[in-house]
């Protein structure tokens, strides 16, 4: 799993907070309407990264849950950067 898609992924997310908080901030008017709409395809497009791009390169896995802080997939134990095995007992 590569650093680039977890950068895009957090800045997709906050541009989702940002047209969120405006659409909010602009209820009522065109601009809160459009910037809800924005904010729902920002929101849609960082889970489609996350389904095609965040994935295990040893076991293929889909990694979603502490996706920006897992060190080793969930599924065969290995470091997602190094493909080491993981020592010591599983969780």
């Amino acid at each position: 799993m590569k650093r680039i898609p977890l950068l895009s992924i957090a800045i997709l997310l906050a541009m989702c907070l940002v047209f969120c908080v405006v659409g909010i901030a602009a209820s009522g008017s065109q601009t809160g309407v459009v910037s809800t709409f924005i904010s729902v395809a920002f929101f849609v497009t960082a889970f489609i990264v996350i389904a095609v791009y965040c994935k295990c390169p040893n076991c293929g896995k889909r990694i979603y849950l502490g996706l920006f802080k897992a060190v080793n997939c969930p599924r065969c134990r290995r470091n997602l950067i190094t493909g080491a095995k993981t020592k010591g007992k599983k969780r």
